[in-house]
């Protein structure tokens, strides 16, 4: 089955219910406990649409770290064939919207083979498009952190409050792809002495709103992913270069470097 297909199987929800359920694929990892500035907590709260879908682009906007290669996609028989195996082993449950994979530092593995294939075929699309520097940040051969991969399931409507990922948590160089439907992301620049890991937005800075198409992949590095928040309005659409583009169940998969001590719960 195509990714559309196996998209409309589920049933759409009103409301993101959360469950925490964090699978560790390295024997001998902690279980990750609920926490209040967990980005689960992200999920729980309303946000509000806009009045109508502002104007979006698929053009990539000038903001340094992020990178958007709308023309180098994932495969399509390797994207459904990654939907399916999603959808099949880890969101059959109801209210199920969120999972966390942690692989090895050691070899980068420890996820499940199919995850492993995307995370090379990733690597390798996007060689041409990123410098020298970013791609060994991302694709390192010898891993020296931890990588998660956290699978968000989106149905239309549904959105995630604009955030910076956590900075005593993950370390730099994310990269993220999108399955069975776009979106767009917007982004904000964080207001000055915020630290950078609130909401808090710069009112003098305009936000950028970013088509994200199906099988394309992001990279938000440096100054993108310190220093601008990025976050999913609740739409059922949007407006892309004048065109209104109807959302569908998207699912994203996001890679991120865990710093040191970053996967341990409770005392050390």
């Amino acid at each position: 089955p195509d990714a559309q297909s196996c998209m409309s199987t589920l049933t759409t929800h009103t409301r993101r219910e959360t469950l925490d359920l964090s699978i560790f694929t390295k024997l001998g990892s902690t279980h990750e406990e609920p926490s209040p500035d967990s980005p689960n907590s992200l999920f729980d709260e309303d946000i509000p649409s806009a009045v109508g879908p502002p104007v979006s682009t698929t053009a990539a906007p000038f903001i340094p770290g992020l990178v958007l290669s709308p023309t180098h996609l994932i495969p399509e028989a390797l994207a459904n064939e990654v939907v399916h195996f999603c959808l099949e082993s880890y969101f059959q449950r109801e209210g199920v919207n969120q999972i966390m994979l942690f692989g090895t530092s050691a070899s980068a593995t420890g996820f499940p083979p199919l995850l492993t294939t995307l995370l090379a075929t990733m690597a390798s699309l996007l060689a041409p498009t990123l410098s020298e520097e970013t791609h060994q940040l991302l694709f390192p051969h010898s891993p020296s952190l931890t990588r998660q991969a956290i699978l968000n399931l989106y149905h239309p409507g549904e959105g995630i409050t604009p955030h910076v990922d956590l900075l005593r948590r993950f370390g730099d160089g994310i990269v993220g792809a999108s399955f069975g439907s776009g979106s767009v992301m917007r982004f904000a620049a964080a207001a000055e002495g915020t630290g950078y890991t609130d909401t808090v937005e710069d009112d003098s800075v305009q936000p950028v709103h970013l088509y994200l198409p199906e099988r394309s992949m992001l990279v938000l590095t440096g100054e993108a992913r310190y220093r601008w928040t990025h976050g999913i309005e609740r739409r059922t659409a949007d407006l892309v270069d004048g065109v209104r583009r109807e959302r569908g169940t998207r699912l994203s998969i996001t890679f991120r470097w865990m710093l040191p001590n970053a996967d341990v719960v409770g005392d050390a």
